[in-house]
């Protein structure tokens, strides 16, 4: 017992270390990165000063480095009202030589144009290394900025240093140190515990540190403790939590082994009510069955201590179960099941005793073992050990309201006891729910046909499947919206089969049918993406050519269309039938000629007669009229 308390106490130890470690971390990465972000905010600050004067006084010229008094005063104010601002410099092109300074102990750079950075996310910014600053002796980040013509070259550059005993005005935390490194790891700024120090070379570091980009500048901020700070403050948080770890230990060691059980199963409920809550959330918004199968074993494997889950369904013409969707928590495991799956014969998956059908007659939940279900299933295979780790195993029937769809999910556990009963009913209904939204995606399902047919049979003709006078008439409407409003022309062709009622007579209606679909098809491979074609009845059709930009583009579609209505039908019985046609069309180019839909139909008309009139004279099987009655063939 003595070595189970220290055993107890050394794993309790390791891992409030652990989470004091996690915690001290966390913490110092949200110090660290607001310490980073004050400092840029500080920069950018400066930064913002320099670009005011540039913008402000310098760049409203073509000279921007030529000073007035007034320039000059102004700048020299602005520096006794800002602390941090050493001195205000106008370099020269080259950035070798001051020009001016508000302050006139600066006659030459403190650094050379090499040691600046150029900013990646403003590249008018640069920003220098840390240099001492005499005879003030005082430590100084030198910061540029480009000076502009307006023509936007560059003709010299604004500088000022900035004090860095500034960032003293920064928070650190007291119990780590913070070092802030620049391009090329120099030291920028140090806080040994909250105290701001001179950016001097410090020693080496050691210990846990962290290590955040200050944002927008080349630099990184770290953070550091000392060991024996760790563990100072380690010892203050915990030796108090010794004490009360072992009371609870003992009264734990005396607790049942069923208490532990108890608990564990509290924990699997709650994982299984989270993994029902999300999967009848998603089988809501989810559109096709084979999903909602995925999602439920996914949900139920992601979210619980099951080991694998997976859907079967009877396929009732073959009799034969099919595997629907798997999920497991390993790779292999899942690989193993699926090639177990696969190794099951026919027969055997017809067999009464087969578990899933066993379960779908019944109608009720079975528990059993993993062993119980090898029972007439082919043996597992030496090299799929990851079978073996699957003990304790449930199968739940589903049913749809109108039993066309069944399926059997099974959930399978490494664990001995895993299926409590107050488990058991929360699977149930998370089976009852994928029945219940199946049900609902059927009759949705359903419905959706039901409307597609009803609007086919509305809108469609039932022999040639074109759209019929209905649909035909709300085409023609829109086309002449979109025609008046895009100024191109609009034609409206009938289409009538020559002498059709000896056709029927010769060789039946069947056949006269045939031919009819026939006409269909090819007149949809002769129009154009943007035309349209309907019946209109009996052997007549009707034609609609939309956005013509001239009468030409009409004529090259009516030329395919005599092409392809050239050669012979072949009918049902291998007879080949001459296509013997005659089309009249209506090219209207100005719709304000057009009063209403019966012009078009009138003029088309008038057009077809007149093409059957001159059939046996005639070049082409189509004549067209404009609305205006100009005849041209």
């Amino acid at each position: 017992m003595g070595l189970l308390f220290i055993a107890l106490w050394s794993w309790r130890y390791v891992d409030a270390r652990a989470s004091f470690h996690q915690e001290l971390r966390y913490r110092g990465e949200i110090a660290l990165r607001s310490i980073a972000d004050q400092l840029a905010s500080n920069l950018d600050g400066h930064f913002h000063d320099l670009t005011f004067f540039r913008r402000s006084l310098l760049e409203l010229n073509d000279h921007p480095l030529v000073l007035t008094p007034g320039k000059k005063a102004a700048m020299r104010a602005f520096q006794k009202t800002h602390s941090g601002i050493v001195a205000i410099n106008m370099l020269d092109r080259r950035a070798k030589k001051i020009i001016w300074s508000s302050s006139e102990q600066w006659s030459t750079p403190l650094l050379q144009a090499g040691a600046f950075t150029q900013l990646k996310r403003n590249p008018d910014y640069l920003v220098g290394q840390p240099v001492l600053s005499l005879p003030d002796k005082v430590w100084v980040m030198p910061m540029r900025e480009h000076l502009l013509n307006r023509q936007g070259q560059v003709t010299g550059y604004i500088g000022s240093p900035f004090r860095l005993s500034q960032l003293k005005n920064i928070h650190t935390p007291a119990d780590m140190d913070i070092q802030i490194m620049g391009a090329g790891q120099i030291p920028v700024a140090f806080w040994r515990r909250g105290v701001w120090q001179n950016p001097a070379p410090q020693e080496r570091w050691a210990g846990n540190s962290l290590q955040v980009a200050v944002p927008g500048y080349p630099w990184t901020a770290s953070a550091r403790w000392s060991p024996e700070m760790i563990s100072s403050q380690f010892w203050q948080q915990n030796v108090w939590q010794g004490l009360p770890f072992v009371i609870i230990l003992c009264v734990l060691l005396l607790l049942d082994r069923l208490s532990v059980g108890f608990l564990r199963q509290l924990l699997d409920l709650r994982q299984y009510q989270q993994a029902a809550l999300l999967t009848q959330q998603s089988l809501l918004v989810l559109a096709e069955p084979e999903a909602m199968y995925a999602r439920l074993v996914q949900d139920i494997v992601h979210e619980t201590r099951a080991t694998a889950a997976w859907l079967m369904m009877p396929d009732h013409k073959t009799g034969f179960w099919q595997l629907m969707a798997l999920e497991a928590d390993g790779i292999d495991l899942q690989e193993s099941l699926q090639v177990w799956f696969s190794a099951w014969s026919p027969n055997g998956l017809r067999d009464e005793h087969f578990l899933p059908a066993r379960v779908l007659r019944s109608g009720r939940a079975e528990e059993f073992r993993f062993s119980e279900a090898l029972v007439g299933s082919p043996e597992l295979p030496e090299n799929r050990p990851a079978l073996r780790r699957l003990h304790s195993m449930i199968a739940y029937p589903i049913y749809t309201q109108d039993d066309e769809q069944q399926l059997v999910l099974i959930v399978a556990s490494a664990a001995t006891r895993h299926f409590s009963q107050p488990l058991k009913m929360l699977i149930g209904q998370l089976a009852s729910s994928m029945g219940l939204t199946l049900t609902l995606w059927r009759r949705h399902h359903d419905l959706t046909n039901a409307e597609a047919e009803i609007r086919k049979i509305a809108f469609y003709d039932s022999l040639t499947g074109l759209a019929n006078r209905r649909l035909f008439n709300e085409q023609l409407a829109k086309a002449l919206t979109l025609t008046c409003a895009s100024g191109q022309a609009v034609a409206l062709g009938i289409l009538d089969v020559d002498d059709f009622k000896g056709v029927n007579d010769q060789y039946g209606h069947d056949a006269g049918d045939a031919l009819l679909v026939i006409i269909a098809r090819r007149l949809e491979e002769a129009l154009r993406a943007s035309d349209c074609v309907a019946r209109w009845g009996g052997d007549e059709f009707v034609l609609l050519f939309e956005g013509l930009p001239s009468r030409r583009v009409l004529e090259e579609v009516l030329a395919r269309l005599e092409r392809i209505m050239d050669s012979p039908a072949k009918l049902s019985d291998r007879a080949l039938l001459p296509l013997r046609i005659s089309l009249g069309v209506c090219f209207c180019e100005n719709l304000s000629q057009l009063k209403n839909q019966d012009d078009l139909f009138r003029c088309a008309d008038q057009a077809l007669y007149a093409m059957k009139a001159q059939k046996r004279t005639r070049d082409h099987f189509w004549m067209v009229h404009d609305l205006d009655d100009r005849v041209t063939d």
